[in-house]
């Protein structure tokens, strides 16, 4: 086997959470933070808290306002369109029609 080849190792490896909490580990660096830990997550400290490191909670927030403004704007639509169709459609008159009318008119 080559010599020199296997990473250094560190018996003295600092982990720092975000929430404040440090413990010391083996590793091959020197010192690792990391968001959440063994005293924050919710599955060992038994609190009900949403660990939403990737903004996931929010963008669901904000597809589903955007879906219901979407249900909104098209019920409007078919409103708009249902008060269209109940209007009474203006016909017209052929020429025949009209003729008739205006001999109707002379003899009056």
């Amino acid at each position: 086997m080559k010599k020199d080849i296997q990473p250094k190792v560190n018996n003295n490896c600092v982990v720092t959470c975000a929430c404040g909490n440090s413990f010391v580990t083996i590793s091959t660096l020197d010192s690792i933070s990391v968001d959440i830990c063994s005293a924050c997550h919710p599955f060992f400290t038994g609190q009900h808290r949403f660990v939403d490191t990737e903004k996931r909670i929010d963008k669901f927030t904000r597809k589903l306002e955007m879906a219901t403004e979407r249900k909104k704007q098209t019920q409007a639509l078919k409103v708009a369109k249902k008060q269209k169709v109940v209007e009474a459609p203006v016909q017209k008159k052929t020429v025949r029609q009209i003729l008739e009318d205006l001999r109707k008119e002379e003899s009056e």
